[in-house]
Order: structure tokens, then C-alpha cells, then sequence
């Protein structure tokens, strides 16, 4: 049991690192946009495989527990919640990645008229949410854990507002229609880092509970 412990304290301080290291890529993210700075753009994806590699490592490290300490109810609910919310994280990691890109994509026109008070709200939207589950996964607070539900309607909500502001405006001015379509993409990512939040809520939950949830 002891050595059991130990693992898990192991992968609970790799995952609160994991935690650390995508909230700080998704602001980094946002700040390349706002900046359109390319340079920061190209270390923030440079940095992504320092993500991957510490995902990987907590999945290895999952499944040895497993296999080498047959961890049995809570622990292996655990163990096994654990795996998925790392997994998620990197997926997380990943977008914010993909919003770099789209950025580097972009060419000196203004983004003022694409929806940029939206975008900002989304990604405010996204690092609450992601905090959230991270505070929910720390506190055991399953309760806690279901408020995504909510937050993730707000960032629906948004994400559609702003697909009808970008496309107006695209159509309205055709020089627009580059950044525009960038636009696009980054707020399609950042609903999708809803989604994937959500996922990890959910995971918290079944850890909690011993229940599978669909909070989406």
C-alpha cells in the first residue's frame, strides 16, 4: 500500500504540472494573438513536446501502478482518471498550439471588427474552466465538477455569436476574409477546449463517484 501512495503522489504531482503547463500555453496563446508576435508563436509550439513527453510519463507511470500494484476500487478509479485527464491535457496543449498557428497565418490587417471582444471572453472562459476542474480534481468536489456543465453552455453560446459576427464582417469586407478565416479556426479550437475540459470534469466525477456522467 505504501508503495501504491507513493506512485500516486508521483502522478498527482506530474498531472498538477501537466495542469500548470497548458494553462500557461493557452495564455501564451492568446497573448501571441493579440500581439500577432510570430516569434512568441513558434516557441510556443516548439515548447509543445514538453507536453506530450510529460503526458506520456504519466500514462507510463499509471500503467505500471496498475500492473505492478493491482490497485483495486477507489485507487484504481484513480489510477485509471488520472491516465484520461492527462490525456485530455495534452489535447488541451495541442489547441493552444493551433491557435499559434493559425495567428502566424494571419496577415497586418485588423482583427477589431472580427469579433475580438469574443474571442477574449472565450478564452477567459477557457482558463476559469480549466481551473474549475483542476480545483475539483484537487479538492475531490464532484459537486464542484458538474458547474462545467454551465460554463460550457457560455462558451457554446459564445462561439456561435462570434461565427455570425466573423462571417458578416467577411462578407462585408473582403480583405478580411484571411484573418477572418483564422479567426475561424481559433475560436473553433477554443470550443473545443470547452469540450475537452468538460471531459475532464467528468473524469473527476467518475473518480468520485463510480459513475460515468455526460456533463456536455
Amino acid at each position: 500500500m505504501k508503495i501504491l501512495n507513493t506512485k500516486k503522489s508521483q502522478i498527482e504531482s506530474n498531472l498538477d504540472q501537466l495542469f500548470n503547463l497548458v494553462d500557461n500555453a493557452i495564455g501564451t496563446a492568446v497573448d501571441c494573438l493579440t500581439s500577432r508576435d510570430f516569434a512568441a508563436c513558434d516557441t510556443l509550439i516548439e515548447n509543445d513536446p514538453i507536453i506530450n513527453d510529460l503526458r506520456r510519463m504519466i500514462e507510463q507511470d499509471c500503467l505500471v501502478a496498475i500492473a505492478s500494484q493491482q490497485p483495486v476500487a477507489h485507487d484504481l478509479r484513480d489510477i485509471i482518471a488520472d491516465s484520461h485527464i492527462a490525456s485530455e491535457l495534452e489535447r488541451l496543449g495541442d489547441y493552444a498550439c493551433d491557435i499559434a498557428a493559425s495567428v502566424k497565418r494571419m496577415d497586418a490587417a485588423s482583427l477589431d471588427q472580427l469579433g475580438m471582444t469574443n474571442i477574449l471572453a472565450m478564452s477567459r472562459l477557457a482558463r476559469e474552466m480549466l481551473s474549475l476542474v483542476r480545483r475539483a480534481n484537487q479538492d475531490g468536489d464532484a459537486q464542484l465538477a458538474r458547474q462545467i456543465s454551465a460554463l460550457d453552455d457560455k462558451m457554446d453560446a459564445l462561439f456561435k455569436e462570434t461565427i455570425d459576427l466573423v462571417l458578416a464582417a467577411m462578407r462585408s469586407d473582403p480583405e478580411l476574409v484571411t484573418n477572418g478565416t483564422c479567426v475561424l479556426w481559433i475560436i473553433h479550437d477554443m470550443e473545443r477546449y470547452g469540450d475537452r475540459t468538460t471531459n475532464i470534469a467528468e473524469q473527476v466525477v467518475f473518480r468520485l463517484e463510480s459513475k460515468t456522467t455526460d456533463l456536455g
